[in-house]
This record gives structure tokens, sequence and C-alpha cells, in this order.
């Protein structure tokens, strides 16, 4: 935390974000992404949240969580850009943390940026190198680019480190399909689907 801040200050932005983390309890799940529509309450909380975080980073401007967190309530709306542009604030902050840039290259998945989109899961995997998840994620974004020589080194990896992965098998069987011509290329757009 900022150490020029008042005890007034931290006082009210940790109100601030306990209040809005409360509110986006079963909302906006991190490490998972949740497409179903919200509800008119859920969608009163997520605009309260909003106001909230935002009242954090005009206490504190390099909070990076708060920045990760307004950016999955935006994801969570259907705003990618605003949540792009919030994520990519975020990793010049924050440069251990292995969600943002697994965040940003979602986003940039929704953005139909696949080029974007690699260079954020390969910054996802040097934070967290052999994370299964971001491997997998990884093996796909490459996919969809074409890249399948390195879409299959990924999977491969992927499954060395847990081979009963139920995601990464699936993943290894959509790769060989496409590489062999028995299912069509993967697209950002349907691959959010």
């Amino acid at each position: 935390m900022q150490t020029d801040l008042t005890n007034e200050q931290i006082n009210e932005f940790n109100q601030l974000f306990n209040r809005a983390n409360e509110r986006m309890e079963g909302i906006v799940i991190l490490g998972d992404y949740r497409p179903s529509s919200l509800g008119f309450f859920d969608k009163l909380k997520v605009k309260k949240s909003i106001k909230d975080y935002e009242k954090c980073l005009s206490i504190m401007p390099n909070h990076w969580q708060s920045m990760l967190l307004l950016a999955k309530v935006h994801q969570r709306l259907g705003e990618h850009s605003t949540s792009l542009s919030l994520l990519e604030n975020a990793l010049t902050i924050e440069l251990t943390n292995h969600n943002i840039p697994q965040e940003a290259s979602l986003e940039c998945i929704h953005l139909d940026n696949i080029e974007k989109a690699i260079i954020y899961s390969e910054e996802a995997i040097k934070r967290k190198p052999n994370d299964i998840v971001l491997l997998g994620n990884h093996a796909m974004n490459l996919l969809i680019a074409s890249r399948d020589k390195e879409s299959i080194e990924t999977i491969t990896h992927a499954i060395k480190l847990d081979p009963q992965d139920g995601f990464n098998l699936q993943f290894q069987k959509v790769i060989n399909e496409v590489i062999n011509g028995k299912r069509s290329r993967p697209t950002c757009k349907n691959a959010m689907k």
C-alpha cells in the first residue's frame, strides 16, 4: 500500500475494495470465465462495484488488484476493450502475477486479435512456466494462429506434466483433428463458444 496515504484514506480504500469484492462474489470469478448473462440485481451490484473500484484507483492509482478486478467486471459486462486496457495497465505495474496476462489473452480472443493473445499467453507462461491450464490455453491460441508445430509441442508438454488432465487431452484431440484435416480450424469467434 502507498505510504503517503492518511489513515482516513487507507480506511476508505479498504472499505471500498472489500465492499466491491463482496458484491462480485459469485458474479466474477478469477481464473474461470462465466459467459451466462447477468440478471437485473447482478447488474446493479456490478455498477456499484465499478464505482467502488474506480474510487479505489482514485485513492491508489497503481493498485493493480483493483485494476484486475475492475477488468474482470468489465469483462463480465462484455466490455472487452475497457477490460483489456485495464489489464494492460496492470501488466506494467505487477510483473509476476500470471492471472493478468492470462486474462489479457482472453480479452484479445474476444477482440479477435490472436497475435496479441499469443503475446499475453506467452507472458503468462513466463510468469508460471509449468501451469497446465496456461499451457493448454496457449496451445489453442497457437492452433488458431496456424502455428501448428508450436501448438503440438505446447500441448505435448502440458500432457507430460499431467497425463490425466481432461481439458488438455481434449485440446490435444482437437489439435490433432485440425492438423489432420478432420476438423475445421478454430477461430477467435468460435473459440469463445
